[in-house]
């Protein structure tokens, strides 16, 4: 195992790696990046463990480090088996990042690191630092929260007694929403929760450690969960209960007068949603399960014609369909250009993508592969464009027009597709095949959404 004990010390080498990701992640590859209730965030040199809801890889942590606006350094905890090699493992510790070991990924012979890492992680914690783990010990397939493991508790008290439990320790949860998991280009909102302390449950860590780890457990779920869309029927009824959060909150945004376009407004709401869907549950479960039936009924719909929620209903002519066409035709030189100049930075990750089996790792590829290759690409054209026109502003000019092209290239493809969905849904429409689906969704809209009162 390398040398981790100077994690937690301020590097410059990564001050300045960080200046540039930051901007790639948070204006770049993501549209908008915001942070609710920043005002809960401890100040910098305060100890500070913040734990997470974790569904989406890569993206998850980095966006945990970028809510912060005071250039701290956090350290993370990711699962050790990544770390099985040095040049790796060397990556990972620049990165400020410590390995805890699971029996499922390296075995028993493993575990015995932990402890190390768990010294370590006080350590930062100790000295004032920020350290962040997902309680979860794992990414989600959805967005539900599943149980908390000890690693997290066991290094909270390990903090604390490390100061004789004089320290302080806040712990801080936050809930990361995504608008679109997948793609680029899209919106993430961060909900700071209250900071809260462990000092409660000392005398039961004294007493008894598992006790103590257990009753902090359930204490920062319930935090985590207060302002987490939970889907907690997921097993069962998740598509059913994702597809009446996409299609009723918009609709529970307008009626409280509030802009559906300010993508902040939709997370409590959403809670505010699955905490009704799942009181009807236990209180109402015939309703309930009508509810399932006919949702389950439209999804299949959905799934026959190949189509998606947010176009059943909508008001499609054939002049308006030739009008959207009309006009891609008349874009597509733009989308041309940006195709020629974009297409190898970024189809190389999405080849490595189709390798990987679990999707909630897609977008970890998309955002790892879109810094790399986008990034050496550009600068390999940008020296050849200078080499060859011997004229520097010449070739800075290009590379911002590649730049510029990838937004054509980008927006025109995710365009086509919706247009493509269009013209299928206005020759499904004319042909009468989508009458089902839409009395399913305007029964959906109207009968069931005034059987949940909003709190």
């Amino acid at each position: 195992m390398i040398d981790l004990s100077h994690i937690g010390d301020f590097s410059r080498r990564y001050f300045v790696y960080n200046l540039y990701l930051k901007f790639f992640h948070n204006h770049l590859y993501y549209r908008k990046l915001y942070v609710l209730n920043r005002e809960n965030i401890p100040a910098k040199g305060e100890p500070v463990l913040v734990i997470y809801n974790h569904q989406n890889g890569v993206n998850d942590p980095l966006n945990i480090l970028y809510m912060f606006d005071d250039f701290r350094q956090p350290v993370f905890i990711a699962r050790g088996d990544i770390f099985k090699k040095d040049r790796v493992a060397k990556i990972l510790r620049f990165l400020k990042i410590l390995p805890t070991f699971r029996t499922r990924d390296g075995g028993v012979s493993d575990i015995k690191y932990n402890m190390t890492s768990f010294n370590l992680a006080a350590g930062v914690l100790n000295n004032g630092g920020t350290l962040v783990i997902a309680p979860e010990a794992q990414h989600q397939q959805g967005r539900y929260l599943g149980s908390f493991k000890k690693g997290f508790p066991r290094i909270a008290f390990a903090a604390e007694e490390k100061s004789d439990f004089k320290l302080g320790l806040k712990i801080l949860p936050v809930n990361i929403h995504y608008k679109d998991y997948y793609n680029a280009r899209s919106e993430v909102v961060l909900t700071v929760g209250e900071p809260f302390g462990c000092s409660e449950f000392i005398e039961s860590f004294k007493t008894d450690p598992n006790i103590a780890y257990h009753l902090l457990n359930d204490k920062a779920r319930a935090c985590l969960k207060a302002i987490t869309p939970d889907i907690e029927a997921h097993e069962e009824y998740y598509e059913e209960i994702d597809l009446l959060r996409q299609m009723w909150v918009k609709k529970r945004l307008e009626k409280k007068g509030l802009s559906t376009s300010y993508f902040p407004n939709y997370p409590s709401e959403e809670v505010n949603l699955l905490q009704e869907i799942s009181v009807m549950q236990h209180q109402e479960p015939q309703a309930f399960a009508d509810l399932m039936q006919t949702t389950r009924e439209y999804l299949d719909e959905l799934k026959k014609l190949e189509l998606r929620d947010w176009i059943i209903g909508r008001k499609v002519n054939l002049a308006k369909v030739l009008l959207y066409t009309i006009t891609a035709v008349f874009a597509f030189p733009f989308f041309l250009f940006g195709l020629i100049n974009n297409i190898i930075p970024f189809a190389v990750p999405a080849m490595l993508r189709k390798k990987i089996k679990d999707r909630q790792l897609h977008s970890s590829f998309n955002f790892v592969g879109a810094l790399v290759f986008f990034t050496i690409f550009y600068l390999l054209v940008f020296a050849i464009v200078w080499i060859a026109s011997k004229s520097f502003l010449c070739a800075l000019g290009y590379l911002l027009l590649m730049f510029l092209s990838f937004f054509a290239f980008y927006y025109y493809k995710r365009g086509f597709i919706k247009l493509k969905a269009l013209w299928r849904y206005y020759k499904q429409h004319r042909a009468g095949q989508t009458k089902r689906a839409e009395e399913l969704k305007q029964l959906r809209s109207e009968e069931h959404t005034s059987e949940l009162q909003s709190p």
